[in-house]
């Protein structure tokens, strides 16, 4: 049987080389982006402008951002719907119960659209 240290180094090798992050330390690599509830402008949250601490957990950035962006003069103050990992050419999605869920939507094949073909009448 391995020694507890033995263990938790090998717990958290095993983490860090496969298991989504948890906190911003985590993010090395990855892309973090959100939306606003609002306004629907899009942020890219990490690596970004913000100097967030690297103990902070990323579910608790939906109860602490908001939207500061501006329109006819006042701060939106929207909130974040959820926030969007982006690593390796996939996607995850975090929501307010601290669970990654990833998605395909984001993704799509030219199959996925079809041209319409438009008709008129010719009123004369």
């Amino acid at each position: 049987m391995p020694s507890k240290a033995l263990f938790s180094k090998s717990a958290r090798l095993k983490a860090s080389d496969g298991a989504l992050p948890t906190r911003i330390a985590d993010l090395e690599g990855s892309m973090l982006t959100s939306d606003c509830d609002c306004c629907g402008r899009h942020f890219q949250l990490y690596p970004g402008h913000a100097a967030f601490d690297g103990r902070t957990k990323l579910v608790s950035l939906l109860d602490r951002l908001v939207c500061g962006a501006r329109r006819n003069g006042r701060a939106c103050g929207g909130r974040p719907r959820r926030l969007a990992l982006m690593r390796d050419d996939r996607q995850w999605l975090l929501d307010a119960s601290g669970e990654w869920v990833e998605d395909d939507s984001a993704f799509w094949e030219p199959s996925d659209f079809e041209t319409q073909i438009e008709t008129r009448a010719a009123a004369f």
